[in-house]
């Protein structure tokens, strides 16, 4: 099988590609060169460039795409609307109009985001209207319409996943709650969050368990669908806070900054998972004190 992974520099592209190269021929689309040995075949390109892409499917006869690649740091896509738009908006749609001239193509997995629901009403199901309100969750929410024109126009086997918050080894993005907590620790800081959202509610989803639950869905082959992907563990912020240094031997006292005015926090993120566990009821996830502990000692290994 000859499979194309999208952003796989990031955490989980790289992830998911290491996973896939072990069995299949695994291109990974990154911009620079990869510091590491990996499973897979790195491939030079970008999401925006539309003849780049079509030049990718059909020269190494892709068969499927994980579509990973996005702007994914909220308050980045806030300062740079056009940028955030550029690659996961049209990006996406680049992806799938380079895949309607290719006829290799057996499946696409296109990554959403849980945040395209806004404060609609918890928990979330995929049929519900979806309400975004910041720019990244507008621009995820544009994914859902993309995949669904393509599939209804031109029968193009896509479909796409809302995912919980992604945690475990080797995330390299600091603006996210569980590596900068845990890292902030290690350096003997307290932990760091947004003041006012203690009591916030998350669902947090182990890396492996994210890999194989959308390998499991491309295999399934539920064309058109989209899919809420989760742990259905459900935890406050200062929960789970409180857990990691717990797990860590830490105090448990934390330093809260105040957000930018309209930087806006949902307040209870939660999904039902009824659709997915209907498809593949024999899916398993990994309790969340696990896999903190999991990576939190491969955040201490690479401190040493």
């Amino acid at each position: 099988m000859n499979i194309l992974v999208t952003g796989a520099g990031g955490f989980l592209g790289k992830r998911l590609a290491e996973y896939l190269g072990h069995k299949h021929t695994v291109y990974g689309l990154i911009h620079d060169k990869l510091p590491w040995p990996c499973k897979w075949k790195p491939i030079n390109g970008d999401v925006k460039d539309y003849p780049r892409l079509l030049e990718i499917l059909v020269d190494r006869e892709i068969q499927q795409v994980y579509h990973l690649a996005a702007k994914a740091i909220v308050r980045n896509c806030k300062c740079d609307p056009i940028g955030c738009f550029d690659t996961n908006v049209l990006g996406t749609a680049n992806l799938l109009e380079a895949a309607r001239h290719c006829d290799t193509i057996e499946g696409i997995l296109c990554m959403e985001s849980d945040k395209a629901y806004g404060p609609g009403p918890v928990p979330y199901k995929e049929a519900q209207a979806l309400q975004p309100e910041s720019i990244y969750e507008a621009s995820k929410a544009c994914v859902t319409h993309l995949v669904t024109a393509y599939w209804h126009s031109y029968r193009i086997p896509c479909a796409s996943i809302r995912s919980a918050n992604v945690y475990g080894p080797d995330d390299e993005n600091m603006t996210r709650l569980i590596p900068n907590t845990i890292t902030r620790l290690l350096r003997g800081e307290r932990p760091q969050i947004v003041a006012g959202v203690k009591k916030f509610v998350r669902e947090f989803f182990y890396v492996d368990d994210f890999v194989s639950t959308a390998i499991a869905l491309m295999d399934a082959k539920p064309w058109g669908e989209v899919f809420n992907v989760g742990s259905g563990e459900i935890v406050s912020v200062g929960e789970l806070v409180a857990m990691i240094c717990k797990l860590m031997d830490a105090e448990q006292a934390t330093d809260e900054w105040r957000k930018p005015a309209n930087l806006v926090e949902i307040p209870e993120q939660v999904l039902c998972l009824d659709k997915l566990d209907a498809l593949l009821p024999d899916r398993k996830t990994l309790p969340l004190r696990e896999g903190l502990q999991r990576t939190i000692e491969w955040y201490r290994k690479q401190s040493r």
